[in-house]
């Protein structure tokens, strides 16, 4: 990979659109239930405020998936990882690699339908995520992270071990004078 931002594949969009109505229904089942059970004991203009917080909900369901998938893009450096993200606020999260502790490639029933995978970077203070991968994607990028590790862990070693270097006969005369 190069340094250059990765943008997601086609199958990420859908993936996100199906979470979203997912979270619709959920939501909307319990204002739903709420307004069916007690909308004739609110005063009316609760009415009117359930109904506008489900049409509110609607719009965000259709709108959001497409603003989030537009604006997500990753980039994994020598030196990095760096994740943007965000609907109403966006977010650019950027992890040095010398940070980084654990590697996980995870995937839900959902990502698994489409052939996805998330690997999800754990440092000492914080984790970062980067969703809606494909299956390989998610895989090679685990391996890179992995190895960067794993070459940092041997220079660490290496830089650990190297012996105290000694004054030479000259350093250490003038030292006695």
């Amino acid at each position: 990979m190069n340094n250059e931002y990765k943008r997601l594949n086609t199958k990420a969009r859908t993936c996100m659109y199906i979470k979203s109505i997912i979270w619709f229904v959920i939501l909307g089942a319990a204002a739903g239930g709420s307004y069916i059970g007690l909308h004739s004991v609110w005063p009316k203009f609760v009415n009117y405020i359930v109904i506008a917080l489900v049409i509110l909900m609607l719009v965000y369901t259709m709108i959001s998936p497409a603003v989030r998938y537009a604006v997500y893009k990753y980039r994994l450096t020598d030196a990095e990882l760096e994740v943007r993200k965000g609907f109403l606020i966006i977010s650019t999260e950027i992890i040095p690699m010398e940070r980084l502790h654990k590697i996980e490639v995870s995937s839900g029933p959902i990502y698994r339908a489409f052939g996805l995978n998330q690997v999800k970077v754990i440092t000492a203070g914080s984790d970062l995520e980067i969703s809606y991968l494909d299956k390989e994607v998610a895989e090679a990028i685990a391996e890179r992270l992995k190895n960067r590790i794993n070459e940092m862990v041997i220079a660490s070693r290496e830089e650990t071990s190297k012996p105290v270097e000694t004054l030479n006969e000259s350093e250490a005369m003038t030292d006695e004078e």
